[in-house]
């Protein structure tokens, strides 16, 4: 899944150099051995891989029925399954969820009803076996027995196994409905019988039943097509056809009632059950073709245009992976499925990836520069899965960063080689709003693994319900920048061999961590997994504390970094430092003991560590190497800028330095519109705004903070320059929003005044600009206009246009126009993924947690019954994530003992930990602030 990404000539210039910086170690790092407290991996073994399922009986081949009936919300389904025995048995175990089994038969022997068992609690369907189950031997040993189910089970509104979407048609208008799957991490049961474990990959054909007039997609192209009649036996129980329970939707002709057909799909390669996928409904598609490779961009009608970025950008993306990988992409076709609800992000469902439709859907001349970014980076990722996570699969959720942090990185490698004036890798360095899961960046996840609540990128994983937590910074971030460090010290040309003899051998099968670090270590002829251990099987990171001695010597300690976790275990790590000294080349030491020591550094000389911040540790400099740093910010790269900022703030929220230390930073500071130092700087002051909305400093410090960004926002203007690069765009905006929450008077007048004109011409307002007028609009709007953005979102049939008004209407700080926000998201006005997280947003935006907190809390069923999987476990946490009291974290935890799942506790913790974190660092946050603000206005 897609979790979703700039960078300067500088760093390109690096680029070219690093090598010789990081080769100049890698002899000495690489004949280090695995510390003794943390032990080797194993290489993929099936019978040894973690999981439920006895291992006995594996499925091969899966040939799936299904007939939806949309006017009920339920489906019927048949199923036969060739099953490889390999020892003899007297029952079959595998996985179903909310499914009711009517018929089961073995080899066409029907089994009684009493032998039908399902463990709703531990998700199993249990078939007693009237006799031993042979295990197949010789030519019978694959598919020896043949299993058939007959079963119904329900289309849910959430995304979770099968579920509907209402949704208005671009132009008319009207109300129509489409139906999708979300499997991962474990759903499929929920639409059919199935041995729901990434290791137990099988071949799926599937066939459904859908009106004449829809389009069904699958994994697979369709093998054929049959029309229907009335006396179809499967069909006779309901025509899936559209919902009629309030009338024709939109007033439109239902096709008649016989007017259905069989779709048939062709069968997929063996694939792991979560990456199957279904989505059918009055669709419209545009083609092209790369190589042998047909590749769609499927949408609701009126909407395919729209994908035309889309189906370029995926060509360009696959002959870039063809090449990269040296295995072509194995399937016929790739499908880019654009939907309108269900859940708010992308999966990467082999053959046809699916997408929330603002992920990728382009609009020319409505949507921003920023949506076309994050449309490429989603596009990339989630094409990257199709080799790492579809043809090669981890072995157990224990390994999901095998997924999703080669997602991440490849991804992100991809964009930046095509689109170098994002400077993609320069900002992921830089910290995104923590509500939004696409994006997330390293500094985010290094922010979360200094915390009491972390864990390593390869966690434990006992449970189904513990996957769906497993999808977060650490595992997406942590581990795409672990695959960053390790590919600059192998160099690029070596990696990418052991990548493709990790393809090569491991291509339809599943993998460990082990097996990457096999392939790796063939390439390079050295020991990979050694070298790797401290980074991926332990948790946290390392500060490295600069101190000079004299005599031209700096002595370098590291110790763990954390921040609000006393009595942290200690822990150490071999780090691959780099350094510069301000005159002389870059040069590096790997630092394999907890103190070490550098010379020949002139003590009249600045010494950087962490070269452009591309390794995973804080730095933390003594007064005087401090003090010559800060004398050399202007001779110093944005990437080493940013880096100096990033560590400052960390030490001040870690209570390693005063709040004097960041800002006597900025201050020093040369003129500069670079985003991702301004960006930086900007997530800082919003953080603190945040956190000070009960404090007698706020407006103070509100007044300081505008100081701070004028100067920069006074250089861009409201509008844009002739040849101006998209960075400024984007910088435009993020000032524009940050200014405006700050309570900047010429702000929100400007975007008052540039509303107005919006209403009369929308063209008027630049795309790139849309969002952050609206959002300042909304946020001190009075009630006709949070009536006129309410009226333009209920109107527009974009979802990006949906998004910018219903986020304006979060935004606001009327506590009664927070209530009238807060109740549309018990209603149908908008996706059910997009529609409960009106209420976390007014938490955050609004400076009144407490009042979106009591608003679910009454309506905490309806809000979850709308939540996917992935959000489950954390969306009742997440609300408390911006109280900063600290009695709100024993309020929460005695709300999740009496409501919450077992499988919510690690969300629970973390959030906890946040709350404490917060209260106490306002406490310690505010004097000093105060001390800071009246300093400077001496």
């Amino acid at each position: 899944m897609c979790s979703a990404v700039k960078k300067p000539n500088l760093f390109a210039s690096y680029s070219m150099r690093q090598p010789r910086v990081m080769f100049a170690f890698l002899a000495a790092l690489l004949s280090i051995t695995l510390p003794a407290t943390m032990s080797a991996e194993k290489p993929f073994s099936f019978k040894d891989t973690p999981g439920k399922l006895p291992k006995e009986v594996i499925p091969t081949d899966y040939s799936i029925r299904i007939v939806p009936n949309i006017d009920k919300l339920t489906f019927t389904g048949t199923e036969t399954v060739k099953l490889d025995v390999r020892n003899p048995v007297h029952r079959l175990v595998l996985n179903a969820l909310e499914l009711q089994i009517s018929e089961a038969s073995l080899d066409g022997k029907p089994l009684p009803k009493s032998a039908i068992k399902i463990d709703s609690e531990k998700e199993l369907l249990i078939l007693a076996l009237p006799s031993e189950a042979a295990a197949g031997r010789g030519e019978l040993a694959a598919g020896a027995h043949t299993l058939a189910l007959s079963f119904s089970g329900k289309i849910n509104q959430q995304g979770q196994g099968l579920f509907y979407m209402r949704y208005q048609e671009q132009g008319s208008g009207a109300k129509n409905i489409m139906l999708g799957t979300q499997f991962e991490a474990t759903d499929a049961r929920r639409f059919f019988p199935c041995w729901d474990e990434p290791a137990f990959r099988a071949r799926f054909q599937l066939t459904a039943v859908v009106p004449e007039n829809w389009l069904a997609v699958s994994n697979m192209p369709v093998e054929n097509e049959t029309l229907l009649d009335g006396s179809d036996p499967a069909v006779a129980g309901g025509r899936p056809g559209l919902d009629t329970s309030s009338g024709a939707p939109g007033g439109r002709v239902l096709p008649p009632r016989n007017a259905l057909k069989e779709v048939r799909f062709e069968a997929t390669p063996p694939m792991s059950s979560y990456l199957s996928v279904f989505v059918a409904g009055e669709l419209d598609l545009i083609e092209s073709r790369s190589g042998q490779t047909q590749i769609r961009v499927i949408t609701t009608k009126g909407k395919a245009e729209l994908g035309r970025y889309a189906l370029e950008v995926t060509a360009q993306i696959l002959q870039y992976y063809n090449d990269y990988f040296g295995v072509p992409y194995p399937l016929p076709k790739l499908d880019q499925i654009a939907l309108p609800g269900g859940f708010g992000g992308a999966m990467e469902n082999w053959g046809g990836i699916t997408y929330y439709e603002s992920a990728l859907l382009f609009d020319p001349k409505n949507s921003s520069a920023k949506t076309k970014q994050v449309i490429y980076e989603v596009i990339a990722h989630e094409t990257a899965h199709q080799w790492f996570g579809d043809l090669v699969t981890m072995a157990w959720w224990d390994n999901l960063w095998l997924n999703e942090g080669f997602a991440s990185w490849m991804g992100s490698k991809c964009t930046a080689h095509f689109n170098p004036q994002w400077e993609v890798w320069l900002q992921r360095s830089v910290p995104r709003d923590p509500t939004r899961r696409a994006g997330i960046p390293k500094e985010a996840a290094m922010e979360g693994d200094a915390r009491s609540t972390t864990h390593p990128i390869q966690q434990r994983i006992a449970t189904e319900a513990e996957a769906n937590s497993a999808f977060d910074d650490i595992t997406y971030k942590k581990g795409q920048s672990f695959l960053r460090m390790l590919e600059s010290f192998l160099g690029e040309d070596v990696f990418r061999d052991g990548i493709r003899r990790y393809i090569a051998a491991h291509k339809y099968s599943n993998t460990t961590t082990a097996d990457l670090w096999n392939a790796l270590s063939e390439a390079s002829k050295k020991p990979i997994g050694e070298i790797a251990a401290g980074w991926t099987q332990q948790p946290g990171f390392p500060v490295v504390k600069v101190k000079r001695e004299g005599d031209e010597k700096v002595q370098l300690t590291q110790e763990r970094f954390t921040a609000n976790f006393k009595n942290a275990p200690p822990l150490n790590w071999k780090i691959p430092l780099t350094y510069s000294v301000t005159g002389k080349m870059p040069a590096s030491l790997l630092m394999t003991s907890k103190i070490e020591s550098l010379r020949n550094i002139p003590a009249d000389r600045a010494l950087k560590l962490n070269i452009n911040g591309a390794g995973n540790y804080r730095v933390e400099y003594d007064e005087p190497s401090w003090k010559s740093l800060v004398e050399a910010l202007p001779k110093l790269g944005i990437e080493d800028r940013v880096n100096l900022l990033s560590d400052a703030w960390a030490l001040v929220q870690a209570g390693r330095a005063p709040v004097s230390l960041y800002f006597g930073l900025v201050e020093q500071l040369p003129a500069s519109t670079e985003l991702a130092e301004r960006e930086q700087i900007i997530n800082v002051l919003d953080f603190i705004n945040r956190l000070l909305v009960v404090s007698s400093v706020r407006e103070e410090f509100q007044r300081y903070a505008r100081s701070v960004l004028h100067p920069t926002f006074e250089t861009l203007g409201w509008e844009p320059k002739q040849g101006e690069l998209p960075a400024a765009g984007n910088l435009r905006a993020s000032l524009i929003n940050a200014l405006g929450d700050l309570n900047d008077p010429e702000i929100i007048a400007g975007c008052r005044e540039r509303f107005e004109k919006f209403l009369a011409n929308p063209a008027s307002l630049a795309p790139d600009l849309r969002p952050s007028v609206l959002a300042v609009v909304g946020r001190y709007a009075e009630e006709q206009i949070w009536s006129k953005l309410h009226e333009l979102g209920l109107k527009t049939t974009s979802i990006e246009e949906k998004q910018n008004y219903y986020s304006a209407l979060a935004e606001s700080i009327d506590p009664r126009l927070m209530k009238k926000t807060l109740s549309i998201a018990l209603t149908d006005e908008l996706p059910t993924s997009r529609a409960v997280f009106l209420v976390p947003a007014i938490a955050r935006e609004s400076g009144h947690p407490d009042i979106a907190w009591e608003f679910a809390k009454a309506n905490m069923k309806t809000l979850l019954d709308k939540t996917d999987a992935a959000g489950a476990n954390r969306y009742a946490p997440s609300l408390f994530s911006f109280f900063s009291d600290a009695g709100r974290a024993d309020e929460l935890k005695s709300f999740a003992k009496a409501n919450l799942p077992p499988a919510s506790a690690p969300e629970v913790a973390k959030v906890v930990d946040e709350v404490q974190f917060r209260a106490e660092f306002q406490k310690r946050l505010a004097p000093q602030l105060n001390t800071w603000i009246s300093g400077k206005n001496r």
